[in-house]
């Protein structure tokens, strides 16, 4: 079936086991994502941990900050609490949190079992609203959903239980949404970069996550004069729900922008909508433009046309991901998608839309390639080992996982979403035309790798990046 969207029609691989989503309570993480805000789990002993082996350490080595997750109160919900329940030592272990960790806001979160059994959370939180600190409370179990609705159900605890209206608005203050911490393995460095380009065009960035933001920056959110959303579909409910109780409205830019089309069009579009200076954002684009075909043009002997370079491509992650390397990759580097495999549970109601996004690149064959939605990660994995790659070359884009089936077919991969691995991410991103260099880096070097180690000898001059 060519050019069509694809549901999951075979039965699932051996790769379905590998996780690539979190379920529901790896919500936690973005709680963790906002500086000294706590969760207090009331959940089983082993769901944090379930949660963090695709969102935590074997995401690219991160942790939670302010709190690793090791310190994360939970009541360990077990056999006895089903048959009692356990609100009890649920309501203790919210007073000694509060006791002793140093904390500005408080989140209590339940799992499958104990919503099963029926605690009532929320009564717990607003047994704690007198002392001070806020308790917030949001219900994350794991048959409800995945990580990513366990994203937005915090964001909805967030302004249904904190947020509060008010007259005062800045009208060059803009809230950032759709880059969901953690999950995205890029989060931290794509939020610090997209700060300073907002920065640049004279906006106000007030971005929840990430270093130096927290509860101050969770209060000025009604003060936005707009909210941004950089995303095919996560947050589009949080920023509807903001502009229906706020009133502030928003602006969907529907992917991260990597390399220079893209990112000169995101800024282009967001100029014309904010109102902002046609000449600053003009002169921004042009020396940013200078600076990265310059590198490009240092490296011309190795990302020159050679012809051991891969012109064919699959990816294998998150709709946000998928978008914004395909554009990348069709209208800056000329290769062309064989199969985009998007993972991450996208609701229906996107996908149509999604799939327009993906073909509105500049390729006069952009509706022949296949996009399947499917929650089968390891779907990806048997179509490739199907593929005689002798004579057609081709690059892999996707997980840890994903790198497994690339070392076995010899192609040129690159880790580009959740669980990253084991190797530290730091500061990494492949946002903007800075980023987009970082990401050519990394997919040369794995050229290189296999070129070399498939025993082929080849000169630099025929190793290229387009």
């Amino acid at each position: 079936m060519t050019g069509t969207v694809l549901e999951q029609q075979t039965k699932p691989s051996c790769g379905s086991e590998q996780q690539r989503v979190a379920c529901a309570i790896g919500g936690i993480y973005t709680i963790l994502a906002i500086e000294k805000v706590l969760p207090i789990m009331h959940s089983g002993p082993g769901c944090q941990q379930n949660a963090g082996g695709v969102l935590g350490r074997f995401n690219g080595a991160q942790s939670g900050v302010s709190y690793p997750e090791s310190v994360i109160p939970s009541t360990n919900f077990c056999e006895r609490d089903v048959v009692f329940g356990a609100t009890g030592r649920l309501r203790q272990l919210v007073a000694k949190s509060m006791d002793y960790y140093q904390s500005d806001m408080f989140f209590i979160v339940d799992g499958c079992t104990s919503e099963i059994v029926g605690d009532d959370i929320e009564e717990v939180a607003g047994d704690f609203q007198d002392r001070g600190k806020p308790v917030l409370f949001a219900k994350l179990p794991g048959f409800k959903g995945n990580n990513l609705w366990g994203h937005s159900q915090v964001l909805n605890a967030i302004i249904d239980q904190y947020l509060k209206e008010t007259d005062h608005i800045n009208d060059k203050q803009v809230n950032i949404f759709g880059i969901v911490p953690y999950y995205d393995s890029f989060w931290q460095a794509t939020l610090e970069e997209l700060e300073k380009l907002l920065r640049v065009l004279g906006l106000e960035p007030n971005s929840i996550y990430g270093r130096g933001k927290g509860v101050p920056a969770l209060q000025k959110i009604p003060e936005a004069a707009f909210n941004l959303v950089l995303a095919p579909w996560t947050d589009l409910d949080t920023v509807e729900k903001l502009q229906e109780k706020f009133g502030t409205p928003f602006f969907h830019y529907p992917c991260v922008p990597i390399g220079p089309t893209e990112t000169a069009r995101f800024v282009w579009a967001l100029t014309e909508y904010a109102g902002l200076d046609k000449t600053k954002s003009g002169e921004y684009i042009q020396q940013e433009e200078s600076r990265y075909y310059y590198y490009i043009k240092n490296a011309v002997k190795v990302f020159g046309g050679g012809t051991q370079t891969p012109r064919k491509f699959f990816i294998n992650s998150s709709a946000a991901q998928t978008l914004s390397l395909t554009r990348f990759l069709v209208n800056d580097w000329w290769m062309t998608p064989q199969k985009i495999f998007i993972i991450d549970d996208v609701p229906e109601k996107h996908q149509e839309r999604i799939t327009g996004e993906l073909r509105n690149v500049e390729y006069d064959r952009a509706d022949e390639f296949d996009v399947v939605f499917t929650t089968d990660g390891g779907l990806c994995d048997v179509e490739i080992k199907k593929e005689d790659f002798l004579f057609k070359k081709a690059c892999l884009f996707g997980t840890a996982w994903d790198q497994l089936t690339a070392n076995y077919k010899q192609l040129p991969f690159v880790r580009v979403s959740a669980p990253y691995g084991d190797s530290v991410i730091g500061n990494k991103t492949y946002f903007g035309w800075n980023g987009a260099l970082t990401f050519l880096q990394d997919l040369h070097d794995d050229i290189t790798s296999k070129i070399l180690g498939s025993g082929v000898v080849v000169k630099l001059d025929d190793i290229g990046g387009h």
